[in-house]
């Protein structure tokens, strides 16, 4: 990477860190460059969805022991672009300094409601998927790992 160009940070924010964000994070760090910094955290954090871990074990990925994260704000400060996957982080969520690229998703909630099914939680990952190897273009960031997914 060039010495001059500021090392991609991305932070990944949604409402309880339990789906969305951990499935964008987690995209990121299969997808992308080894020098990329990704993190993902909620407004209220919950705990991992059991349909979260599966949804991603279908493509080979374990996330069943990621936990759910509160809003860092030293990272939050320093990110290089905040990706709101939600509209209610979109209102909530601390205000966006000048300088930092600022994203919003907006992905429905596969978990809303009580009523979850892996089905909903596929297309959701999979809307994620999309938009994540979109961002990675548009930052010259993709890698040419191995590890392929669906």
């Amino acid at each position: 990477m060039d010495n001059t160009q500021r090392q991609l940070r991305i932070y990944f924010l949604c409402g309880q860190n339990r789906c969305r964000s951990q499935i964008a994070e987690v995209f990121v760090k299969a997808l992308g460059r080894d020098d990329i910094i990704v993190r993902s955290a909620g407004l209220d954090p919950s705990t991992l969805h059991p349909l979260t871990a599966q949804a991603m074990q279908e493509l080979g990925i374990d996330i069943s022991e990621n936990q759910s994260k509160k809003i860092d704000m030293k990272f939050f400060m320093s990110a290089t672009v905040i990706i709101k996957l939600c509209d209610e982080i979109q209102e909530r969520c601390p205000i966006v300094p000048f300088g930092i690229r600022n994203e919003h998703w907006n992905i429905k909630d596969p978990l809303a409601g009580g009523n979850a099914s892996i089905d909903q939680v596929r297309e959701a990952r999979d809307e994620i998927q999309e938009k994540v190897i979109k961002l990675l273009q548009k930052y010259n960031a993709l890698a040419d790992k191995s590890l392929t997914i669906n």
